[in-house]
């Protein structure tokens, strides 16, 4: 049985107030094929936990391949692993000897979708700033609708394409995408492979400090010019 992606599922991404809280994963099953599907909350304390957690052993059968959401011309790119949970997951991969894969396009192919989408427009990679501000997450105009274009059109569309393929060549894919990328993509996946088990019990060793204010002190002042 070959996966093929059924783009005309794909649904557009909406506010969901009584949606499950990211970070999370989705575990998919449908025979031989395992699909675990982390649904990140970039930056986020808890995410790193949530990386840890489905790879240790005891939680999660070691993947044969791992897809992360990192543009595709980034191979070879060298620095920190911990910036966010996007690099910290393919470090984690490799670490471990798994094959990672950036499944996310690059900025040169993000702007030809773009190009592609509203042809009466020219768009520059100046321009991929204001499209993730406009991001569907925000519905900021203009800016907005071209970001949900580059998601249906190019990102997610990408995404999945890759998803398909690993699991026409392995048996358990890791993949680590943004929770608003598995919401657009979420009733494709079902199709390919059935109703995933939601699991969001993720120890937080880290700890998250969205609430906390940290009230700062002056030990001295600046003094601009001074020697």
């Amino acid at each position: 049985m070959l996966y093929n992606p059924n783009f005309d599922l794909y649904r557009q991404w909406s506010p969901q107030p009584d949606a499950l809280r990211p970070p999370y994963v989705a575990v998919f099953r449908r025979g031989a094929k395992t699909l675990v599907y982390l649904c990140d909350a970039h930056r986020m304390n808890k995410s790193f936990d949530m990386v840890d957690w489905v790879f240790d052993r005891a939680n999660f059968p070691k993947p044969d391949v791992f897809l992360t959401e990192m543009t595709n011309d980034d191979n070879g790119r060298t620095g920190t692993c911990n910036e966010n949970t996007l690099r910290y997951a393919a470090a984690t991969a490799a670490e471990n000897g798994v094959p990672v894969v950036f499944a996310d396009l690059s900025n040169t192919q993000m702007v030809a979708v773009l190009d592609k989408c509203f042809p009466d427009n020219k768009f520059s990679q100046d321009d991929l700033e204001k499209v993730f501000n406009g991001a569907p997450v925000s519905n900021r105009g203009v800016w907005g609708e071209r970001s949900i274009a580059l998601n249906r059109h190019g990102r997610d569309k990408f995404m999945l394409q890759n998803i398909a393929a690993a699991l026409n060549t392995y048996d358990t894919v890791y993949a680590i995408f943004g929770e608003g990328h598995f919401y657009c993509q979420r009733l494709i996946l079902e199709d390919m492979l059935g109703t995933p088990q939601i699991m969001d019990a993720i120890p937080n060793m880290r700890r998250d400090f969205g609430d906390l204010k940290v009230k700062p002190i002056k030990l001295i002042e600046f003094k601009a010019g001074e020697k």
